[in-house]
C-alpha cells in the first residue's frame, strides 16, 4: 500500500509542471483557425464576377461569398483597387443548370420532383501580382448544390451551397501554394 502512495505522490507532484508546459506550448505555437496563405501575400482584390447566365443574382452572390471566404478564413486584407492587391481573384460565371435528382416516375411527362441539383460552372483565375504569376486557373470549375423541395428548401438554397463550395475551392488553391 505504501508503494502506491509514494508513486501517486510523485505523479501528482509533476502534474502542475506538465500543465504549465502544455499551456506554454499552446501559446507559443501560433496556431490560427485561419488558413495559411503564402507569406508574401497580404492583400486581395475581388472584382465583381462576370456573368454569362440569365441568373443575374449570381454575380453578386458569388462575388460576396468569395470576398467573405478570403476575409474570414485567411489573414488577407481586402483592398478596393486592383493595383493595390497582392492577390487578384477574377472569374466569370459561365453556366447555370438545374437538374432533377429524385422524382416520381409514375407521373409520366410531368413527374413530381423531390430533390434537385444546381450546377454552376465558372472560369476563374488566381493571380499573384507580387510575383507576376498565375497561382491557379480553371476555365471550367464546376460545383453543385442540392436542395429538397420536400424539406421546404428552394433553388436559392442549392445556389448558396454551390457558391459556398466555389469560394472554399478558390481559397484552397491559394493555401495549397504555401
Amino acid at each position: 500500500m505504501r508503494r502506491f502512495h509514494r508513486y501517486r505522490s510523485k505523479a501528482w507532484s509533476t502534474m502542475p509542471a506538465l500543465v504549465v508546459l502544455a499551456i506554454a506550448g499552446a501559446l507559443t505555437c501560433g496556431y490560427s483557425f485561419r488558413s495559411p496563405v503564402p507569406p508574401h501575400l497580404d492583400t486581395v482584390y475581388v472584382p465583381t464576377f462576370e456573368n454569362e447566365t440569365r441568373e443575374f443574382q449570381l454575380t453578386q452572390q458569388v462575388t460576396e461569398r468569395v470576398i467573405d471566404e478570403f476575409l474570414n478564413e485567411s489573414r488577407l486584407r481586402l483592398v478596393g483597387d486592383e493595383e493595390d492587391a497582392d492577390l487578384l481573384v477574377v472569374g466569370t460565371v459561365k453556366s447555370y443548370e438545374e437538374e432533377a435528382l429524385s422524382y416520381d416516375p409514375r407521373q409520366g411527362a410531368n413527374p413530381d420532383v423531390f430533390s434537385r441539383r444546381v450546377l454552376l460552372t465558372l472560369d476563374v483565375r488566381l493571380e499573384d501580382q507580387v510575383r507576376d504569376e498565375t497561382l491557379w486557373e480553371n476555365a471550367s470549375l464546376q460545383e453543385w448544390g442540392e436542395f429538397s423541395e420536400e424539406q421546404g428548401e428552394t433553388r436559392e438554397d442549392g445556389i448558396a451551397r454551390a457558391v459556398d463550395k466555389i469560394a472554399e475551392e478558390l481559397l484552397r488553391h491559394v493555401v495549397e501554394e504555401f
